[in-house]
């Protein structure tokens, strides 16, 4: 008699999760997160291009920001993508640690007056009404917070998840996200004051104290954008690709967690989550235990 084999069928199912391949390795992934970069990197290339003469806010604002901001969060919304989470995680971090610097910084510049509040300005080069300091400052600080903050945060969080720093320990990866925030950003913000011609009358002079005071504020958001980083675990597993510098090691350790093994069906629910050695050895004293009691029972009678 002869017996044919078929092969064997994984029990996932055919749906995503039958899978281990990384999920949105594909062409089309990545030109979204191209997109996501190019449009976090605008509105801080916007200002810079004010400052030097090349374009004015108000053209760059209404011809590329903002068209390509609505085309964007369309097709976020029309045909979300695994990697859309960790672009709004970033986005999400980065406003809260642009809020968190501004309570220095405008502590430093209302409290203390210690230099001038450029924000409502910038809002005016956009708006192109130079007298209209009120709607100035509602559009800057919208610029500010969505555009310069989010956008900052959308660009250290796609280079984490490409670098793999979701594998870090917390302190490396606060540092790394201090380091960002200090270079290239705030070295571009130096830069782009320091040498455009105009660039210290339109935003603000360079000091020993105003060096010193922006250089604080990007170290605070910095700070707050690496703990956010390390903090999103459940968007740190939606980045669709393994990182660029390959598989690192378990965070805190050179291992993997010990994974429990699948159970019977009359498995308490307290070992549904134990590990193999754990419920091994539970089990054992369990039946030593039945065994001890059938066996006392047996003397008795």
């Amino acid at each position: 008699m002869t017996t044919t084999t078929t092969p064997e069928r994984s029990t996932a199912g055919p749906g995503p999760a039958a899978t281990t391949a990384p999920r949105g390795r594909d062409g089309a992934g990545l030109l979204r997160i191209g997109l996501h970069l190019l449009l976090a990197a605008l509105p801080l290339l916007a200002i810079s291009a004010h400052v030097f003469g090349l374009i004015k806010m108000q053209y760059s604002a209404g011809i590329l920001v903002i068209p390509l901001a609505t085309a964007i969060v369309a097709m976020t919304v029309l045909s979300p993508h695994g990697g859309d989470r960790v672009v709004a995680s970033g986005m999400w971090w980065g406003i809260v640690g642009c809020a968190i610097y501004d309570g220095f910084r405008l502590t430093t510049v209302h409290l203390f007056h210690w230099w001038a509040d450029f924000i409502p300005t910038m809002g005016t080069w956009i708006t192109g009404n130079d007298d209209d300091l009120v709607s100035g400052a509602v559009v800057g600080y919208l610029w500010r917070y969505i555009g310069d903050g989010g956008g900052i945060g959308i660009t250290f969080f796609a280079l984490a998840c490409a670098l793999g720093m979701q594998r870090w320990s917390r302190g490396a990866v606060v540092g790394a996200a201090v380091a960002f925030s200090v270079f290239p950003v705030w070295a571009g913000l130096v830069g782009t004051v320091a040498i455009a011609p105009r660039g210290q009358t339109m935003m603000f002079p360079i000091t020993w104290v105003t060096l010193t005071l922006s250089l604080i504020g990007h170290l605070i958001f910095g700070f707050v954008m690496g703990l956010g980083f390390h903090r999103s675990r459940a968007v740190r597993s939606a980045w669709p690709w393994k990182p660029i510098t390959g598989e690192l090691p378990a965070l805190g350790t050179g291992r993997q967690p010990a994974v429990p093994g699948p159970r019977a069906p009359h498995t308490p629910p307290s070992g549904q989550s134990m590990d193999p050695d754990t419920w091994e050895l539970w089990r054992q004293q369990l039946e030593a235990n039945t065994a001890a009691r059938r066996g006392h029972r047996v003397r008795v009678r």
